[in-house]
Formats: structure tokens, sequence, C-alpha cells
């Protein structure tokens, strides 16, 4: 038997097929703050979104944290492996509305529509705005796991090239060619959208700066729905007001709420949305797909947990 709570703001439904599953284990489910000191320290499992040193030291008994979000870079790591608790994280929840709000991105900036948009709010009527095509069009993709690759599915549905940066380069579906981390300025050369899905890691900490978006087109987009950490955002401002690259639609920041005088806000080709992205109607449906597998892992012993990060990779 394991103690398990659940820290999340689910419906009835969800938490009557969750108990359902596993009726001889003791569950509770809450989303009141209050009640974590209560039920942390005894719990074997902790399904939650956030995690902290604080919520760690309460925890005593504890043995593996399911964490609903995809990074985990914010999370007490070292604490966490040094203890040996196993750890999972959400990858595969956001890989449907993850990749639609790329595609949404892209194809907004083939058709112009941030321009649009501007001149409807000062109704104004110009039938000169440029119309572009993503058919035809390179995409690049920094970071080929489940949204990428869900990505690069769609942008293959309309007809792009697909490039893709993966740590480990292997053949994939929907994917013209895969290149190593090393190999990544490639990406930035050829593409005409380049969508940042990084981690961030201390090797890809600002890892994005003059060196690689000197290299792009005049003419494409980078598109950053990854971490803003691994942007320099004053080189990349440098070369927005330079006009080096056609646009930038940013869902991430290196500080966020991004502040009120950063420059970002100001210019003219770049697309600012207030992370957002990674949003669902069907997330926690999704979030608990992935922890019931593992629990049934946990519980019985049989199969193998999914999304477990690692101490080596820090994902």
């Amino acid at each position: 038997m394991a103690n398990v709570l659940i820290y999340l703001d689910l419906t009835e439904e969800i938490i009557e097929n969750v108990k359902k599953q596993f009726s001889t284990d003791t569950i509770i489910v809450t989303y009141e703050r209050e009640d974590i000191p209560k039920y942390l320290k005894d719990a074997d499992v902790f399904v939650t979104f956030q995690f902290t040193k604080e919520m760690l030291e309460m925890a005593s008994n504890l043995k593996w944290l399911q964490v609903i979000s995809a990074g985990v870079d914010s999370l007490p790591l070292e604490e966490i492996f040094k203890r040996g608790i196993i750890l999972t994280n959400g990858r595969g929840i956001h890989k449907i509305h993850m990749a639609e709000y790329a595609m949404g991105a892209m194809i907004s900036m083939a058709r112009n529509f941030p321009t649009m948009l501007k001149n409807q709010l000062e109704g104004n009527w110009d039938r000169r705005v440029d119309q572009g095509e993503i058919h035809g069009a390179t995409v690049g993709i920094l970071g080929m796991g489940s949204i990428g690759e869900q990505i690069a599915k769609l942008s293959k549905a309309f007809g792009m090239n697909v490039l893709g940066v993966k740590r480990t380069p292997a053949e994939m579906d929907y994917v013209d060619e895969v290149y190593s981390m090393d190999d990544m300025g490639l990406l930035f050369k050829e593409s005409d959208y380049l969508i940042n899905l990084l981690p961030t890691t201390k090797e890809t900490h600002e890892i994005i700066g003059k060196k690689y978006l000197q290299m792009m087109k005049k003419t494409a987009v980078f598109i950053n729905i990854g971490r803003g950490t691994t942007m320099n955002e004053p080189e990349l401002v440098d070369v927005l007001k330079n006009k080096k690259i056609r646009g930038y639609f940013s869902d991430v920041f290196y500080e966020e709420p991004l502040p009120k005088d950063s420059e970002l806000w100001k210019l003219d080709n770049v697309v600012i949305t207030p992370h957002i992205c990674g949003v669902s109607p069907h997330y926690n449906k999704r979030a608990m797909e992935i922890t019931t597998h593992n629990l049934k892992v946990f519980t019985t012993g049989e199969g193998e947990m999914i999304n477990v990060v690692t101490e080596e990779k820090g994902y």
C-alpha cells in the first residue's frame, strides 16, 4: 500500500476514476495549500505541479515525486536526487496544444495577421499587406521530444520541409534531417521558421544569442516556446532592432512577467504571449493518464515508469 497525495485542481470525475483504480491505497486529493503540511509528511507519493525546497523538507517519507510540468529546472533537483527520490515529469501532456500553438504562430506570421490586426484597430483597410505560405517553407525544430515530434508531423501535413536537433541524432518520422547540438547552426542557416523547444540545463543557458541568430535568413521567424533562459535577450533585442530577422514570436522570456520596460514590448517585429502556450482545458486529464500509469508500476512493481527524469540529463 502507498500513501498518495495529489495536489491538483481535479474534477470529481477524474478523482473518482483514480480512486476506483487504486482502491487499496490511501489517496488524498486536495487543492488547499494549508493541507500540504498535514498530509505531505506521511506521503510516499506526491503528485503536484510545483514542488519547493520547503515541501521537500516536509516530505520525510517521500519515495516518488510526479510533477505534471515538463520542465523541472525550478525544482530542488540536487536534494531530490541526493535522497534517492524517483522523479517523473509531465512530458507528453503538452504535445497537442503546444504543437497547435506553433502551427498557429507560423501561419500567423506567413499571412501577416499581426499587421492586419494593427490595421483593424486603426480602421485601416490595406490590401497591400504581404501574404505568404508555410507550404514549401523549411521549419527547424530545436528539441525533438514529444512536442517536437508532433510539430514535425503537423508541419509535414502542411507540406513543409522539416529539420530537427536532438541530443542523440536518429532517424525520425516526418523529419527530413536530424542533427546533433553541435550542428545546431545548420538549422539557423536553413530554416524559414525556427522553433525553440530546448529545456533549461547548464548546457543550454543563454545558448541562443548573436552567434546563432545572425546565421538566420533576414526573412526568417524565430518562435520560442521552450524556455526564456535559453535566450541571450539583450543580444536578441539587438538583432531584432536591426531587422536582422523578420520576426520573433515568443511565449517565454528570461524574466516573467516580462518587465514593462523591456524593449521587446516596443518592437514592431515581435509578438508576445504571456506564457500560455502550455495551457489547455485537457491538461489535468492528460496528466492523470501519465500518473495512473506510473502509479500502477509503483504499487505493483510491474512494468516501467514513463517520463523518469535522470540526474545526468536534468530532464
